[in-house]
């Protein structure tokens, strides 16, 4: 099995931006037109129009947080920081310039750990109730292992939202990363309760089954994670979802001792995601049980050539010197 990539499921802040009356009547429409073009996701030319913005108002924090959350989305992410760290000198009380450095930091690996926590603090004195920017911060703390502070944020979202799907689905791993295995269960069933038609509560489900060797319970939750995946139109990032969720289930099949099965779920997997070391790595242990040597043991060669050491831990090289060499 695999984990799932959480970041699918938060998506960088889209708190909205105005001149606030701060700009001459042609350069507020410069302005207007780079926010738009952002929203539509034509990044390129909203940069176009916020510069024409700040070569006119170089002091005007607003269009130098926009900048650095189109320069984001372009991949620029040095030039990004830069122009989150102008917005912030020229107003360091703008606290939404401090949630999307937050966002940006936590989400490219640079910064202090301090820094981004302190940013998401600063962030949150501007908006409290900001459920969205808790549940950002929660992910944060989540990924840097300070799993009892990411409880704390969640139960923060409960305060505002009962019912907040995405609150459950990050207090469940960390209960589960904290060995409370009942309490992340029952995070698992809240959330499929609150929207049993959102398909990441029963992937993450069927990969706790599968931690505890309930290989049959993992393969229902795959199956309807699969269903629901199947009804997003072939979006990209859901595509990568089913990659994953068919290397799970293929999993689940091996230890329930149907290869045949096992096989067909990991060769779909990766046809969508060849790059996935861990699929190849996962249909090794097939090959191998078969007695299929040759084909398994290219298939750990692959899932090397990927990384899976780097991201994963020493088991495919283990495997490598106890069957090919």
């Amino acid at each position: 099995m695999m984990p799932h990539k959480f970041h699918l499921f938060f998506i960088f802040l889209l708190i909205s931006l105005c001149a606030c009356g701060q700009l001459d009547k042609e350069t507020n429409i410069h302005f207007e037109k780079a926010t738009k073009l952002f929203n539509n996701k034509e990044y390129e030319s909203a940069l176009i129009y916020v510069d024409k913005v700040i070569e006119k108002y170089p002091t005007d924090y607003f269009s130098w947080t926009l900048k650095g959350r189109i320069l984001f989305n372009l991949r620029k992410d040095a030039e990004a920081l830069k122009a989150l760290d102008k917005a912030i000198e020229l107003n360091p009380k703008y606290y939404e310039a401090y949630g999307h450095r937050a966002v940006l930091c936590s989400s490219i690996g640079k910064c202090s750990q301090n820094q981004i926590i302190n940013d998401f603090d600063m962030a949150l004195i501007g908006k409290p109730n900001d459920t969205k920017l808790i549940e950002r911060k929660a992910y944060y703390l989540y990924k840097s292992g300070l799993f009892i502070q990411c409880i704390e944020e969640c139960n923060k979202i409960f305060k505002f939202e009962p019912n907040n799907y995405y609150g459950f689905m990050l207090r469940a791993p960390a209960y589960k990363k904290l060995g409370k295995n009942e309490l992340a269960l029952k995070d698992y069933n809240q959330a499929i309760d609150i929207n049993p038609k959102e398909n990441f509560a029963y992937a993450e489900r069927g990969l706790f089954f599968t931690e505890q060797e309930k290989y049959d319970e993992a393969v229902k939750d795959f199956d309807k994670s699969l269903e629901l995946i199947s009804k997003k139109n072939n979006d990209p990032d859901f595509l990568i979802l089913k990659a994953y969720d068919l290397n799970n289930r293929g999993f689940a099949y091996f230890k329930l001792g149907n290869a045949e099965k096992a096989l067909i779920d990991m060769n779909t997997s990766l046809e969508l995601l060849s790059t996935n070391s861990y699929a190849y790595k996962n249909r090794a242990l097939v090959y191998l049980s078969k007695r299929e040597k040759n084909k398994g043991c290219a298939d750990l060669q692959k899932a090397l050539e990927l990384g899976y050491t780097q991201k994963y831990g020493d088991e495919v090289e283990v495997l490598i010197k106890k069957y090919c060499k």
